[in-house]
């Protein structure tokens, strides 16, 4: 399985030891082979954008945000930006997902945001949320 994760899903993950999203985290701690997936810079900046906000100071500093996305990033599998089809969705963070998918050939995109995100499904692109992906994997 191919996949771009979401920003939602790194967050939730991050906020809370229990969920689809925490256990999907992981699933790619732990080296799970199990699925793929796939980053570019648009879409790390914008990891990085939302954790620090969100995250910072608590529960977390600065450095184990860049600690955690460095070991992150070092796991997936990375692309070039292209911003070629912009504006696609409302909000140029999910142009981003967007791009990212179809660059990468990705057949899922895990979110919580289906609804901004349904361009996606004119490409073939499936939307799951992290339980759902969960079951499909964990099968």
């Amino acid at each position: 399985m191919e996949i771009v994760l979401d920003t939602n899903v790194l967050l939730a993950g991050l906020r809370s030891s229990r969920g689809a999203s925490h256990r999907l985290l992981q699933i790619i701690r732990n080296g799970g082979t199990c699925f793929n997936y796939h980053l570019s810079t648009a879409v790390v900046l914008e990891y990085e954008e939302i954790l620090m906000r969100e995250l910072v100071p608590s529960p977390y500093s600065p450095g184990d945000i860049s600690r955690f996305l460095d070991d992150f990033v070092a796991r997936g599998i990375r692309h070039a930006s292209i911003t070629a089809w912009r504006p696609i969705s409302t909000d140029p963070d999910d142009d981003a997902l967007i791009e990212l998918a179809v660059t990468a050939a990705a057949d899922t995109i895990v979110t919580f945001n289906t609804r901004h995100l349904k361009f996606a499904c004119t490409h073939g692109i499936i939307l799951l949320t992290p339980g759902e992906i969960l079951r499909r994997i964990e099968t």
